[in-house]
């Protein structure tokens, strides 16, 4: 009797630890590196023990769109978990970033980067397992190419517009001279600090405060249009491509020019010092384009310049 139980038990240990082996001790994947590094166009692949995972969930710092398709390219929903050992291709997607995970079959994962503008790696777990075991997948996207500038284009003919009416003041004071019998002289500068100054009104202010991931840390100089004899025409004067506003010395004008200015015994006398200035308004396109992607993209808005020419003294009442 005691031979018959015994043999029971052993065939009981044994269906048990068969049914253990095949949901809790078998590993579907024994192999994860640390990270897995990601460069544009080298796919990386994840290989699997068993098949029995699947892809549960993507976590990132960013938002991104998020589109799940059929391995005949046909979408299928927009969120996860698979589910089953489905096959898919899992694809996410914003301004700056484009990524895939695609599971074609139960042994493989592939993580492919079609893009990654942003200046830094681009960290993302991916978690895969079962309702028993999961498990995390840390990946890192490196950057990969900018978009360079192709060309810049002005439309003088339907968006110029000139005017030389303004003036600013840059200096000026009030004098009494009233305890004096011999006459002052002031000299003033009126160049001192005239500076031409740039403005940028881009149509979509989103991606021109982020240039530096598009184009890159060192935003590259645009041609600008100098005014000459009344007409706008590019020359080579060139500013920065990505600040809103930016000045200049222009060379123009003479910073030591002094003029000089008497108050005469006894008097009071009130002296403003401006500068007269050139403004132009005009509509601009930036095109771009992305060597590695073949992505295009064209930058739009309205440039503004103010730029000083000359002075006047003025003496208020």
């Amino acid at each position: 009797m005691k031979s018959k139980i015994t043999l029971i038990y052993i065939l009981l240990v044994t269906v048990f630890t068969g049914c253990n082996s095949g949901i809790f001790i078998e590993d579907f994947i024994t192999d994860i590196p640390d990270t897995c590094t990601v460069e544009k166009d080298k796919t990386y692949k994840l290989h699997f023990d068993s098949d029995n995972w699947d892809i549960l969930n993507v976590y990132s710092t960013k938002s991104m769109l998020l589109e799940i398709y059929e391995l005949d390219g046909s979408t299928r929903k927009d969120y996860l978990p698979l589910e089953n050992g489905e096959n898919a291709i899992i694809s996410y997607e914003d301004i700056y970033c484009r990524f895939r995970i695609e599971k074609k079959n139960s042994q493989e994962m592939e993580i492919i980067c079609d893009k990654n503008l942003n200046n830094s790696p681009m960290n993302l777990s991916i978690e895969v397992g079962n309702k028993y075991v999961r498990k995390t997948i840390k990946v890192s996207l490196k950057p990969t190419e900018k978009f360079v500038i192709d060309r810049v284009e002005y439309d003088f003919e339907n968006d110029f517009y000139h005017n030389t009416d303004i003036v600013e003041q840059v200096d000026g004071m009030t004098v009494k001279n009233s305890d004096s019998e011999g006459s002052v002289t002031l000299n003033f500068y009126p160049y001192k600090n005239s500076k031409r100054r740039i403005k940028f009104y881009p149509d979509n202010y989103e991606k021109f405060n982020n240039l530096d991931k598009i184009l890159g840390k060192n935003l590259a100089e645009i041609p600008i249009p100098d005014i000459v004899e009344g007409k706008p025409v590019v020359q080579k004067t060139k500013v920065t491509f990505g600040l809103l506003e930016q000045s200049f010395w222009t060379g123009k004008l003479d910073r030591n020019l002094v003029v000089q200015e008497p108050v005469n015994p006894g008097e009071t006398k009130k002296i403003a010092i401006y500068n007269n200035i050139e403004e132009f308004h005009v509509n601009y396109k930036v095109h771009t384009s992305n060597p590695a992607t073949g992505e295009k993209y064209i930058f739009t808005g309205r440039l503004n310049s103010m730029d000083p020419f000359y002075y006047r003294i003025i003496h208020p009442n």
